[in-house]
């Protein structure tokens, strides 16, 4: 990996940590020792790069991806459930969720701010 495939890993890193972290720009940059507006520009940089990668949802076939379930030895689940993790968030379904809040949810946790 160059140097800047380098630093746009640690930029996307850095990204993921911000937005997981529920703080404003000005407070994130503090902690982390970096101005505003070099997270500004990486937020649109990415922003860019991914929106330009992503395929139109209308023109593109639907894929899914296989699943697995594993209980852990010796767990009892009082009902079925799945955990699903996006980045650093994780939610938890169990039998009857609504399936356009999940939806919601998860456009939120993975569209830029």
């Amino acid at each position: 990996m160059n140097a800047k495939e380098q630093r746009r890993q640690d930029w996307h890193t850095r990204i993921a940590a911000y937005r997981a972290s529920g703080l404003a720009m000005k407070a994130w940059c503090s902690a982390n020792h970096c101005s505003v507006e070099q997270l500004k520009y990486w937020l649109y940089k990415i922003k860019r790069v991914s929106s330009s990668a992503t395929p139109n949802p209308k023109t593109s076939p639907v894929q899914f991806v296989p699943l697995a379930t594993v209980d852990p030895p010796g767990s009892v689940s009082p009902s079925p459930s799945l955990i699903l993790h996006i980045g650093e968030a994780s939610i938890e379904l169990h039998s009857g969720f609504d399936p356009m809040l999940l939806r919601e949810v998860i456009h939120a946790l993975t569209s830029p701010c």
